[in-house]
């Protein structure tokens, strides 16, 4: 008999724009029975452009991080693949709407090399969430953190943090779980 997957990637991704570069990969590993987080992960990746003035504002990463501590995409990108196997994760990540695994992919290219171990899917914890509020009647409109208030959590560290998003996105999950089922733990808050 196979055995259930306990531990799962949320991944989160801050882009430079217009470009829709990669500037930042966030991602924790965590047990969604327990609600436990194992493991945090962030890297700042150098998009080989200047970050625009908005996206300074918005996500307050800045450039002199990005000349300092920015990899390139692939060593980031490798990074994350060492913390999934590590771990021994579910392939498909956990992510707050569609699409981050697959821009990290794209921005890859026809050059990369090796196995994807990501699967062909993700986990969309926003879509689970607006199909939780739609069988309760109730608004569903709004970005991480207030519909995180809707269920009872409060969004921990800063928004448009890929590693503070990639958690909270993870304590959204556990906490969706919860509802679907009571069985399931709640999310176990980091002190």
């Amino acid at each position: 008999m196979r055995e259930l997957p306990e531990l799962f990637l949320s991944v989160d991704l801050e882009m430079n724009q217009p470009s829709g570069r990669i500037i930042q990969i966030g991602a924790i590993v965590g047990n969604i029975y327990t609600g436990e987080v194992l493991e945090r992960f962030s890297r700042f990746v150098d998009p080989n452009e200047p970050l625009t003035e908005f996206i300074i504002n918005l996500t307050g990463i800045k450039q002199a991080e990005i000349d300092s501590e920015g990899v390139t995409l692939p060593e980031a990108y490798l990074d994350l693949v060492a913390l999934h196997k590590r771990h021994k994760t579910f392939c498909n990540p956990i992510t707050w709407g569609g699409g981050d695994i697959e821009t990290i992919r794209e921005q890859l290219g026809p050059d990369h090399k090796g196995p994807w171990p990501f699967g062909r899917r993700w986990i969309d914890v926003k879509t689970l969430y607006i199909s939780h509020r739609l069988s309760k009647k109730a608004f569903f409109v709004g970005g991480l953190a207030k519909s995180m208030t809707r269920v009872g959590l409060a969004f921990n560290g800063s928004k448009h943090n890929a590693l503070a998003d990639a958690e909270n996105t993870f304590l959204m999950y556990c906490r969706l779980l919860s509802i679907i089922s009571p069985k399931v733990s709640e999310p176990v808050a980091d002190k």
